[in-house]
C-alpha cells in the first residue's frame, strides 16, 4: 500500500477491528494504525483505519459514513 487515507478513528483497537471486519468482507485492503497494540483499554489517539485512495468512496459506504462522499 502506498499513499493511504484515514477512513476512521476509533477509541480502542477492538472497535477498529470490528470496522475492519466490514472492510474485509467487502474485499477492501486496509491498515490499522495504533499506539495501543492489542488491548481493550482506550489509549490517547486510539486506532485509525487507513485505506487506499481508490477504495475510499466504497469504504466510506461500507462503514456507514454516506455524508463523507
Amino acid at each position: 500500500m502506498s499513499e493511504l487515507h484515514a477512513i476512521g478513528n476509533f477509541r480502542t483497537m477492538v472497535e477498529a477491528e470490528i470496522a475492519a471486519g466490514l472492510l474485509r468482507e467487502a474485499d477492501i485492503p486496509y491498515l490499522i494504525q495504533s499506539a495501543e497494540g492489542v488491548g481493550v483499554v482506550p489509549m490517547p489517539g486510539g486506532a485509525t483505519i487507513l485505506v487506499r485512495p481508490n477504495d475510499f468512496p466504497v469504504a466510506v459506504r461500507v462503514l456507514g459514513y454516506p455524508r463523507l462522499v
